[in-house]
């Protein structure tokens, strides 16, 4: 990684994962340098499911989808990341299997990746780990809670605007087809919802 990109990686870290940690720059450049900057085009699979997840993306930009896969073939997506956000493998259970789901770019993504054996040493090693993976943790058990109540009590046009409230643009650059399987829909109702509600608060 260039000195300007692993500048521009100190900066994130520090303004999106460690905002609410008092990290020093000098340690955050070392965290820094287990990174690696990569660029992947549209589509490219970053982890197979039946593969073990063992790195974490930071994501400088596009948008990425957790997906199963069924028998059949089909896709079912379990969830979107974009710009600023760390994907790790959050769960105990993801590190030490493989894992049930595969991970995507839906667009173009430019990443910075790192061995999460490595990311996870460092942290541990400068105290930071549970300071780190708590709000983490917290988080990935708030959003499914929200997801599951959201399938259990909402219909699908209440789903679709819950989803634009609380990720602002992000309609606009998924593709119907992978919005509609994680609204758990058919893409001609996704198509009449979108001409029921105004789409421009999306």
């Amino acid at each position: 990684m260039t000195d300007s990109g692993k500048s521009y990686l100190i900066g994130a870290l520090e303004e999106k994962l460690f905002h609410d940690i008092p990290a020093h720059k000098e340690e955050l450049a070392g965290l820094a340098g287990l990174f690696v900057r990569r660029e992947y085009p549209r589509k490219k699979i970053l982890v197979m499911a039946g593969e073990r997840w063992d790195r974490a993306f930071f994501i400088h930009r596009g948008i990425i989808r957790l997906y199963y896969t069924d028998r059949e073939g089909r896709e079912f997506n379990k969830d979107f990341f974009r710009e600023g956000q760390l994907l790790w493998p959050v769960a105990p259970s993801a590190r030490k299997n493989d894992s049930l789901f595969s991970i995507a770019a839906v667009e173009d993504i430019k990443v910075s990746v790192c061995r999460f054996a490595s990311f996870h040493s460092w942290l541990a090693d400068h105290s930071y780990w549970e300071k780190f993976a708590l709000p983490y943790a917290e988080s990935f058990a708030e959003e499914k809670f929200l997801r599951e109540y959201e399938f259990l009590m909402n219909p699908a046009a209440k789903r679709f605007q819950n989803f634009c409230v609380r990720h602002p643009g992000l309609a606009r650059r998924i593709p119907d087809y992978h919005l509609a399987s994680y609204l758990g829909i058919t893409n001609v109702s996704l198509s009449r919802i979108k001409k029921s509600v105004d789409f421009n608060l999306c």
